[in-house]
């Protein structure tokens, strides 16, 4: 079986079940992980911040409500929908969990999505759409046969069935953009745009051209987000922080670059990062507010 209890997924469910499912082979290239998540409790207080992570995600609402638990704190509430393509962002949201009680969810890989949609991705940049705007009337009965599946097994099957039926193989990712992800996952530090296209052999406005509409952000803004979410993590691997040594480990020319990078990103500074409730490196940033 490839599905196993996560608890270290994000997840938009509080004190749930969460469990994670590795998708087949055909899949894999372009599908970090699907989840499930169910028993939310009803009048829990917390709220939750989801940090920029240059991940694309649908969130599949198998409750009677439709999803309407994202609050874009820039005031563009985005849609209201059963299901949600979330698209990749730059800034933070606030997800209230007390609005969202049992969900199904596909995590994409960089630039994993462009061959599941039938627009340019960077259209969706920061922005969550309605589902069935996309992929039109499939997608209420793909949430009807969620709903009634008897498991989470049975579940995830039916979602990795409707994501190979919406695979088109012809849209694959162009050499130069597969090339400058696996650069730019490799290097915390952000390479020049312009070597990295004369690397992959591109002029820097088609190489830009090609990364943008493929993966969704510029390859700069998107090499940004890595070193963000490398800096949680480093956050998270230490019992204390040097910010000044962080800073450099992570990439940043200093601490002052480091913190205004965080602040863009999270809506905090690092230190009010680290002191509020469980500070982590994962997606999901909870925090409690008074009710």
């Amino acid at each position: 079986m490839r599905f196993a209890l996560d608890p270290g997924l994000p997840s938009c469910c509080d004190g749930s079940v969460i469990v994670s499912y590795q998708p087949c082979a055909a899949l894999a290239l372009h599908v970090e992980k699907l989840w499930y998540c169910d028993g939310h409790r009803r009048g829990h207080g917390t709220q939750q911040v989801l940090l920029p992570n240059g991940r694309f995600q649908l969130v599949i609402s198998l409750a009677e409500s439709p999803i309407n638990a994202l609050i874009d704190p820039m005031g563009d509430s985005g849609g209201i929908a059963p299901a949600l393509l979330i698209g990749i962002r730059s800034r933070f949201n606030i997800i209230d969990t007390a609005k969202l009680r049992s969900a199904m969810g596909v995590v994409f890989r960089p630039g994993g999505v462009h061959a599941l949609l039938d627009a340019l991705t960077d259209a969706f940049h920061n922005k969550n759409v309605s589902l069935d705007l996309i992929w039109g009337s499939m997608v209420r009965s793909l949430r009807d046969r969620l709903r009634t599946g008897n498991d989470p097994a049975e579940k995830f099957r039916v979602l990795e069935v409707a994501l190979l039926a919406r695979l088109n193989e012809r849209l694959q990712l162009s050499t130069a953009v597969r090339y400058a992800l696996q650069e730019f996952a490799r290097r915390p530090e952000i390479p020049r745009v312009r070597e990295l296209a004369h690397e992959a052999g591109l002029s820097r406005r088609r190489f830009s051209q090609l990364f943008r509409v493929q993966v969704g952000l510029t390859p700069k803004l998107y090499c940004r987000l890595q070193r963000f979410q490398n800096t949680l993590k480093l956050i998270a691997s230490v019992t204390c922080v040097d910010w000044a040594e962080l800073a450099l480990a992570a990439g940043y020319c200093d601490q002052a670059h480091l913190a205004h990078e965080f602040r863009d990103f999270s809506g905090l500074s690092p230190s009010a990062y680290l002191a509020s409730p469980s500070p982590s490196g994962s997606f999901f940033h909870r925090f409690t507010q008074a009710t």
